[in-house]
């Protein structure tokens, strides 16, 4: 691969653009902070990688968010072929800070993690402002399909009036 000087900055431009959308995104993969950063490490690395072939035919938002996917979904099949050898070792979660947006902060991710995988990640992007046609460029989803299982993951995830 040439490390040409205009390659190093285009990558750390994107990167640095695009570094918290990334890194939410992998929070919809990866449960710990450890497994969150060797994510989102591999994304970084599988961007670099993938760089010299962009040819902007979609958005770089969009191209950024196919390949973090990408990545992710390999990343989770190595991690189940490793848990699978591996005994699990009891971790509890990050412990979040002070305040009233960390407790919504919180809120938010546990309502993740009860959903599918496939449902965290169509809501993680509908989170981070993609368009259901964005999404469908990520994802492969149809654009009516994913309006469709947005609308019923805000209705499950909605408290009824009776509700507590």
């Amino acid at each position: 691969m040439n490390l040409t000087e205009d390659a190093i900055a285009r990558f750390s431009a994107l990167m640095d653009e695009y570094r918290a959308p990334i890194r939410r995104l992998c929070g919809a993969y990866a449960r710990h902070g450890a497994d969150r950063d060797d994510l989102f490490q591999d994304v970084s690395l599988g961007v670099w990688r993938s760089l010299p072939s962009f040819r902007g035919e979609c958005s770089t938002r969009t191209w950024m968010y196919r390949v973090a996917h990408n990545v992710a979904l390999t990343w989770q099949v190595r991690q189940r072929r490793r848990g699978r050898r591996e005994e699990p070792i009891e971790a509890g979660f990050d412990p979040p800070g002070s305040g009233d947006t960390d407790f919504r902060r919180l809120a938010l991710e546990r309502a993740l993690a009860g959903l599918t995988p496939a449902d965290r990640l169509l809501t993680v992007l509908w989170l981070e402002g993609l368009t259901a046609a964005e999404i469908h460029d990520v994802t492969g989803v149809e654009p009516g399909t994913v309006a469709v299982r947005l609308s019923r993951i805000r209705q499950r995830l909605t408290p009824r009036k009776d509700e507590p």
